[in-house]
């Protein structure tokens, strides 16, 4: 019964989708932190989809927001052990990470060339480096740490850790170090990503539903002082990850860029901050050659 209430309802949003045209938000803070640097104009396109669609499907967000989460079309382009052991070099607790998941139904529903953001928490070794590893938000979670799930992620399974070879089971990733004040504001922020997990993801991409978290809101709440850009799209504010990566690489934010990888059929590459402006210029500025699919908009 649930797999035909799903078939109907993708039915519904392939009608309505064709009937209706997007409509470009205002232009906030966001697009003007970009002005003059060469990602000007990025990210401007974000209502992919038509009010009336939105207003239609906001009801069934959870409904549809799993059976998008659930499709994956192929393996990501980085499943490659050779380019994961040469991420995991490079990555440092608590760096973010931005993903390109064009592999799964859920990357081609979010506006832009990256759709979801993690963070690497730390192996054991990194997490008693850092004097965490006997906090008491950290002990719950040792048999887990231990067991490999070293990233912290919010996806429709909530808020939760993740192996590597989940996490970089993807098309493209970059590495963005933030830039904390001290020791002590580290421990602090690994506390306060510990304390969030369990909790339930928000698959209404609303910051102002505390309670719920999307992946882009548990890094801007734990690490306001990032600044992580929001945007206005449907009426709710939300972080885009697009948004993220281009303030991040044209330093506008205190993110800095340390990696970039990028994958395409059969090959992979280390690229850098000037090779990621580069690809998301090119996404945004020559248009998407990959057009989100017809389901729940940013899943």
């Amino acid at each position: 019964m649930a797999r035909r209430f799903r078939g109907i309802l993708a039915g519904l949003l392939i009608a309505v989708v064709a009937g209706c045209s997007a409509s470009t938000p205002p232009i906030g803070p966001a697009d003007l932190a970009l002005v003059g640097t060469p990602l000007e104009g990025c990210c401007r396109e974000t209502e992919v989809y038509a009010p009336v669609l939105i207003a239609l499907i906001e009801p069934f967000a959870p409904l549809l927001g799993n059976a998008v989460g659930a499709s994956v079309y192929r393996s990501g382009y980085l499943a490659d052990e050779r380019v994961q052991a040469q991420v995991l070099q490079v990555v440092r607790p608590l760096d973010v990470v931005l993903l390109s998941n064009k592999h799964r139904a859920s990357g081609n529903t979010i506006p832009g060339l990256f759709g979801h953001l993690a963070v690497y928490l730390g192996t054991e070794a990194e997490l008693r480096a850092l004097g965490m590893w006997n906090h008491a938000t950290v002990v719950p979670h040792q048999a887990e740490i231990r067991a490999g799930m070293t990233f912290i992620e919010s996806d429709r399974l909530g808020v939760h850790l993740s192996l590597p070879e989940e996490i970089l089971n993807t098309d493209r990733v970059v590495l963005t170090r933030p830039q904390l004040a001290s020791n002590a504001r580290r421990r602090e922020v690994v506390a306060g990503f510990a304390q969030r997990l369990g909790m339930k993801f928000d698959y209404h991409f609303d910051n102002a539903t505390p309670d719920e978290l999307y992946c882009a809101e548990l890094v801007s709440i734990v690490m306001p002082e990032l600044r992580l850009p929001t945007r206005i799209i449907y009426g709710r504010e939300t972080i885009l990850p697009d948004d993220v990566a281009a303030q991040a690489s044209t330093g506008r934010i205190p993110l800095a860029v340390a990696a970039y990888f990028r994958g395409k059929p059969e090959v992979w590459e280390r690229s850098d901050r000037a090779g990621l402006i580069t690809d998301l210029a090119d996404w945004w500025q020559r248009g998407r050659n990959e057009k989100p699919a017809a389901g729940a908009p940013g899943v």
